[in-house]
């Protein structure tokens, strides 16, 4: 089966949007309305949907994922940016590790031998591609800590199928009794990919009742 890479008729929009990403508030739901709010009101501008979900930016409903969140730091988004990329770019990278380099010839031997596109939309595959890269920073590695994935057994895989591969989280408390004894106490709690900030709120308001009080 011929893999599906994102593109947009308008490049040149990316870099804005990604800009609107790190100035704009986190919104609960990347739609087209809030799209046209952003200023992107021209229907060239919706591919610009599909390519945030496919660098891992929102959730396949438009969810903002903590990719976005991490984006928005801007000391660390170009690098945030380029692991995206490589995600959804995954078997150009495997071909060519350092296919951000790559000229047009080679990338147009791999994209014309891994799609079923026409000459035209090849072409904006590709400049969408450069476009990105042009935008990212695969040399320096963000300061994120991704998490683990959690066993296939956990209730947030059989939750949420449409939120991604569920991730852990670990957090490790230490409560002292009355009696003058430390305890450790080591949380895990499995979490879809895309977890919004409102999920881990309500983990830790839940911990601060149970755990804390």
């Amino acid at each position: 089966m011929k893999a599906n890479y994102v593109y947009t008729t308008n490049p040149a929009q990316i870099g804005k949007f990604l800009c609107v990403i790190q100035s704009a508030g986190v919104p609960p739901k990347l739609t087209s309305t809030h799209l046209q709010a952003l200023g992107f009101k021209s229907t060239n501008d919706r591919p610009l949907l599909t390519i945030a979900k496919a660098l891992g930016f929102a959730s396949s409903t438009g969810q903002p994922t903590e990719r976005w969140q991490q984006y928005r730091n801007k000391s660390q988004s170009k690098a945030v940016l380029a692991q995206g990329i490589q995600e959804h770019y995954s078997e150009l990278f495997k071909m060519y590790p350092d296919a951000n380099l790559k000229d047009t010839e080679a990338l147009h031997n791999f994209f014309s031998t891994h799609t079923t596109v026409g000459a035209s939309t090849l072409k904006f595959i590709i400049a969408t591609f450069k476009a990105l890269v042009g935008l990212a920073d695969f040399e320096t590695e963000a300061s994120i800590v991704t998490p683990t994935p959690a066993a296939p057994t956990s209730a947030a895989t059989t939750a949420a199928p449409f939120l991604g591969e569920p991730q852990t989280t670990g957090l490790l408390l230490q409560k002292q009794t009355k009696g003058g004894v430390t305890v450790n106490i080591n949380i895990e709690l499995a979490l879809p990919e895309n977890a919004t900030q409102e999920t881990f709120d309500a983990f830790f308001k839940s911990m601060k009742k149970h755990l804390m009080d």
